[in-house]
């Protein structure tokens, strides 16, 4: 049995209702599988959940753990998770999933139709959300 989500905070539900309707459904599934990866990595201390750039966003709880993911979309308007550019998670990403369509060193996008690549997403997320914990 899987957790049920905690309610989006208002900005961020404010934020998702701005998506266009595929693209939100989208993210949120996203979201869902960055709440079940959170809840796999007892040291983060859950999720917090808030807007970064105007877009929902989520990181550890506890600090120096790991980074954030933005979900959002790329200026066409493709779904996308962005990590911080700054990282190595986009490239450890191309080195493992590279069937997957990436922008720069900062996002990987989201298909907009089909199955959503969720093995590959988990990975990212996971790696994310531990980024520092993997550097000690």
């Amino acid at each position: 049995m899987s957790t049920p989500l905690p309610a989006m905070p208002e900005e961020v539900a404010a934020a998702f209702a701005d998506f266009p309707d595929q693209v939100a459904e989208r993210l949120a599934a996203v979201r869902a599988l960055a709440f079940a990866v959170a809840a796999e990595i007892p040291e983060g201390g859950g999720l917090r959940e808030y807007l970064a750039w105007g877009e929902p966003s989520l990181r550890p709880v506890r600090e120096r753990v790991g980074t954030a993911i933005r979900l959002g979309t790329t200026r066409d308007g493709t779904p996308a998770v962005f990590v911080h550019c700054g990282t190595p998670l986009i490239a450890e990403s191309r080195a493992t999933t590279s069937h997957l369509s990436y922008e720069g060193n900062r996002a990987v996008l989201i298909p907009d139709d089909g199955p959503l690549p969720e093995a590959e997403l988990r990975s990212l997320i996971e790696r994310t959300f531990t980024l520092h914990l993997r550097q000690h």
